[in-house]
């Protein structure tokens, strides 16, 4: 299996966390280092045309791949990345930022920020 296949098979499974792009790459970092995956968690600006958004928390993978579960959710249009992806497939999304240190997270915020909500029972 080659590194990306098990990359999404890690990270998949919490695309469905009730999280946005802060609490989404805090989760995929905690993953990875469990796994011994090397990474690099980014902070900065997500562009696509007039869309911006600041801030914008990101994986880079030294193989040049990227991790991003929430560019759909801020980005509107056809082309938009979704998990782990070579960021030249998508020319005219532009990621522009700096490599950020984050702590992993203890199991019990782990276990908080991956939880399953019934939305309809609110």
């Amino acid at each position: 299996m080659i590194l990306r296949e098990k990359i999404q098979q890690l990270l998949d499974p919490y695309d469905s966390s009730q999280t946005e792009c802060d609490g989404m790459t805090r989760i995929c970092h905690t993953v990875l280092t469990n796994h011994g995956i090397e990474h690099q968690p980014m902070i900065g600006v997500l562009t696509l045309q007039n869309q911006e958004i600041e801030p914008h928390f990101w994986i880079d993978l030294p193989s040049g791949e990227r991790i991003d579960y929430r560019a759909k959710m801020w980005l509107v249009g056809e082309c938009i990345p979704h998990g782990v992806f070579t960021p030249q497939d998508f020319p005219d999304v532009i990621y522009t930022g700096e490599p950020i240190e984050l702590d992993i997270l203890s199991p019990t915020l782990f276990e908080i920020l991956t939880l399953k909500f019934d939305w309809q029972k609110f």
